[in-house]
């Protein structure tokens, strides 16, 4: 359990709430001091065991909903966004997110529209629609719910390069598209979101740009990395897991661990597997059914990975891409 961290006059208090959520074993978000304004940087999950979870944190931190002047997301994830409606509810205060998670925050008709058209025609073209009813399912519910899911507060979008008081916004796209950090440089402290977790890889899920096209998400995330290694970092609070302090430790084994990745897809490839289904089970088995949404998108994201690297290309054969090693 981390107590609260304190540098020069400004104090984050963690909020590590203990949960097998996947492969990870807390959701964190934080409250952020600093000196003048208390920042609630994203909101957790929407269920009563978080909500609980968090007001009694509060009260151990001696502080209360009363005390919040704004919240910061570092991405739209439903794990991020929990308790802000609640919140919002008692207290009207300004959300800070970047311009690509208003759609995705607002629950948009239109953006979820898109969202089901897009995700129909990758499955088609790389062979895994048979698997996908269930997401389908969830898709068209969120749809349905979407007026009761929305944040309703006041949003203000924020881009690469702009200040909110001590945070810097960097835009660090690849787990999601609306991905940012808040870097406070006098302190040397990264909220991270997603970007880094310990000891843990970050999903790059697949996603959709402006024009329903599919986002080279791994590059993306690639150079995500690259960039928040740049920064001069003391602590680096994760939005799952622990935070850290070996940043830059951290963030090598993610990129080797990369590489590592992306050589498994070419040797399947070479091995003779053509078809994205085909790859999937060579490398993950019986698990590609139960963790169908992470897994398709890491084979999809690291086949295209590979064919931007030049290491292998794509065909369209009968509606279905089929892959091969270049030489």
């Amino acid at each position: 359990m981390f107590g609260p961290i304190t540098q020069n006059n400004k104090i984050v208090y963690p909020i590590i709430f203990p949960i097998k959520y996947g492969a990870m074993k807390s959701i964190n978000c934080f409250l952020y001091n600093d000196g003048s304004t208390l920042t609630l940087i994203d909101g957790g999950l929407n269920t009563p065991e978080f909500v609980d979870f968090f007001e009694q944190s509060l009260r151990r931190y001696k502080l209360s909903i009363e005390d919040i002047d704004q919240i910061f997301l570092t991405h739209h994830h439903e794990d991020h966004i929990g308790v802000v409606n609640s919140i919002l509810s008692k207290r009207q205060i300004p959300i800070f997110a970047h311009d690509k998670a208003i759609p995705r925050l607002r629950f948009e008709k239109e953006f979820l529209t898109n969202k089901i058209h897009f995700f129909k025609k990758i499955y088609e073209e790389y062979g895994c629609l048979h698997l996908s009813a269930n997401r389908f399912e969830r898709m068209n519910q969120t749809l349905r719910k979407r007026n009761e899911l929305s944040i309703l507060g006041d949003i203000q979008s924020v881009n690469e390069g702009d200040r909110i008081g001590d945070c810097k916004v960097i835009e660090v796209p690849g787990h999601s598209p609306d991905s940012i950090i808040f870097y406070d440089e006098s302190v040397g402290w990264q909220f991270a979101g997603d970007l880094l977790l310990e000891n843990l890889s970050t999903n790059a899920l697949i996603d959709f740009d402006d024009n329903l096209q599919l986002l080279p998400t791994v590059s993306q995330y690639e150079n995500s990395l690259q960039k928040s290694l740049k920064l001069s970092t003391s602590w680096v609070f994760a939005g799952h897991e622990n935070l850290f302090q070996n940043h830059t430790l951290e963030i090598q084994k993610k990129l080797q661990r990369m590489q590592k990745k992306e050589t498994r897809i070419i040797e399947a490839v070479e091995k003779g597997y053509h078809i994205t289904m085909d790859i999937a089970e060579a490398l993950y088995g019986k698990r590609v059914k139960k963790e169908f949404i992470f897994i398709i998108s890491e084979v999809i994201g690291y086949l295209e990975y590979a064919i931007s690297r030049g290491k292998l290309e794509k065909r369209m054969e009968n509606g279905q891409w089929y892959f091969r090693k270049l030489k």
